[in-house]
């Protein structure tokens, strides 16, 4: 009994963002902590509609991705996310595409150019749910990623968010060598470190493995562990949290209160309550107030991106249609093989060599007849014309199911 056809139309890519150019930081941290890799794989077994799915994370933003077998559910994820509060973007098509490789190539981010993202998308890609006969998602986060490696090969360290933490904190403080506590001794916990500490004392704090020794001695810093948070709070004069803890790890009590404090906190979710706002003598930036500092970068994607997007693009137009193409060829191989049963009585003892050279024929017809079509279908636009004739030929292609 043949499988039901896929719908008519081809599958279709919507990608959804919600980032601190259009919502707050609370509406981004309750999202952050909703959506994770269970979510997608809840959502991606529980809904056949769905045919690929990916969950990108950055320090700013949260974006799904969703390659869907009907428009006609778009309104329903669209409904799913805005519970999660509002502000998200809506991107089809082309426009999803050219924004993941603005995204990847930092010309979206808070730093224009930072490279940490591109890290972000890469670890993205083995997240990737699918039932795609050739996953579409996987290919395009790794021709982001490709892209902007092509366009941007060296970045300047200034171009990071660990830098903008950092100018934004000499504002604040400056010196003479302030002491510094630097909460999270990853990527960019070092690079903070390293920014500073031709300026200031800097502890980087760590929460299971202690930085390089050889590292902190060439920047003339020291470690702590998370256990130890407290007390180097009780003597610093700022702190720059960028750990990936899920929660709040600095609180009130916790702040000195005998001298003024300055604290950036570049956690999403928030690793430094929002609450030591109202300490008197305590100055708390968040990422919402570091970008909103700084007004959105007015840039258009280098002639290498906006090529590789398009040329992506047109990949992901002709892979939209492989569900019905893979269908179609089953149908055409099971009728196939329904009339060789139906002949092989009149075809006499056929010996194995003549078996072999049928079954050869038979397949070698199927394959001149159904290549040429299908591939002219691949190659159609997605403009309205083409998808008129991409949905006649559709129709007129998909085999009527049998007769029970």
């Amino acid at each position: 009994m043949a499988g039901t056809p896929p719908p008519l139309e081809p599958l279709r890519l919507v990608g959804f963002e919600l980032s601190l150019r259009t919502a707050r930081i609370e509406t981004l941290e309750a999202a952050a902590r909703s959506l994770d890799p269970a979510w997608a794989e809840r959502e991606f077994r529980e809904r056949p509609d769905l045919e690929e799915i990916v969950l990108l994370k950055t320090c700013h933003r949260v974006e799904v991705f969703l390659l869907l077998r009907s428009a006609a559910t778009v309104p329903l994820w669209r409904s799913e996310l805005e519970l999660r509060g509002g502000g998200w973007t809506e991107r089809t098509g082309l426009e999803a595409v050219r924004h993941l490789f603005s995204v990847a190539s930092g010309l979206e981010s808070l730093a224009v150019g930072e490279r940490e993202v591109r890290q972000q998308i890469r670890s993205a890609i083995g997240t990737v749910q699918s039932r795609h006969p050739r996953p579409v998602l996987r290919e395009l986060l790794g021709a982001a990623v490709a892209a902007a490696d092509r366009e941007f090969p060296r970045v300047d360290p200034s171009r990071s968010i660990a830098a903008v933490a950092v100018s934004r904190l000499q504002q604040l403080v400056g010196p003479p060598f302030p002491r510094v506590v630097v909460v999270g001794s990853g990527i960019v916990g070092r690079e903070i470190a390293e920014l500073l500490a031709p300026s200031a004392r800097v502890t980087l704090v760590y929460h299971r493995r202690p930085p390089d020794p050889g590292f902190l001695r060439s920047i003339g810093a020291r470690a702590a562990p998370i256990v130890r948070l407290v007390e180097e709070l009780a003597v610093c004069d700022a702190v720059v949290a960028a750990a990936k803890s899920g929660r709040a790890v600095i609180t009130p009590p916790a702040i000195p209160r005998d001298r003024p404090v300055v604290l950036i906190d570049l956690g999403v979710p928030r690793n430094i309550a929002p609450e030591v706002r109202q300490l008197p003598r305590a100055r708390l930036l968040d990422l919402g107030d570091l970008y909103g500092d700084m007004p959105p970068p007015a840039h258009q994607a280098p002639p290498g991106v906006e090529a590789a997007a398009r040329e992506a693009a047109q990949v992901l137009e002709r892979r939209a249609l492989e569900p019905w193409v893979a269908f179609l060829r089953r149908e055409v191989e099971r009728v196939r093989q329904a009339e060789l049963a139906s002949a092989r009585p009149y075809l006499g003892d056929l010996t194995e060599a003549q078996s072999q050279a049928v079954e050869r024929l038979t397949r070698r017809l199927v394959g001149r007849l159904l290549d040429g079509p299908t591939e002219r279908i691949r190659a159609l636009s997605s403009s309205p014309e083409d998808e008129r004739i991409r949905r006649w030929a559709l129709e007129l292609l998909t085999p009527d199911s049998p007769e029970p």
